[in-house]
């Protein structure tokens, strides 16, 4: 696997951070380290044996962290993580496109 998910992981905390401060929702900052962990954990598996894309893993751990379901997008997060997702999804496309031929 070529893909660095340790940056799209870093604009993911760096996007979050934002978001919430923005709608002022408060967090400690274990919290962040708890998400990246997380996210750290299921992006360094092989693209077939990840189970949730980067969004299902915020919204999920937001939901039963917080109690709320804020459903938020990468668009809320900003243009650099939204380009990365994408090129997360171009090589994982590329990765089953490959184990098929």
């Amino acid at each position: 696997m070529n893909f660095q998910f340790s940056e799209l992981v870093s604009q993911i905390i760096k996007g979050l951070k934002s978001y919430f401060e923005k709608n002022q929702i408060e967090v400690n900052e274990n919290f962040y380290e708890e998400l990246m962990n997380i996210l750290n954990i299921e992006l360094s598996k092989p693209f077939n044996k990840q189970t949730f894309t980067p969004t299902q893993i915020l919204n999920d751990y937001i939901k039963n962290e917080l109690k709320e379901d804020l459903k938020i997008t990468p668009h809320e997060l900003g243009s650099e993580l939204n380009n990365s997702l994408i090129l997360w999804g171009i090589e994982k496309a590329k990765y089953f496109n490959d184990k098929s031929i």
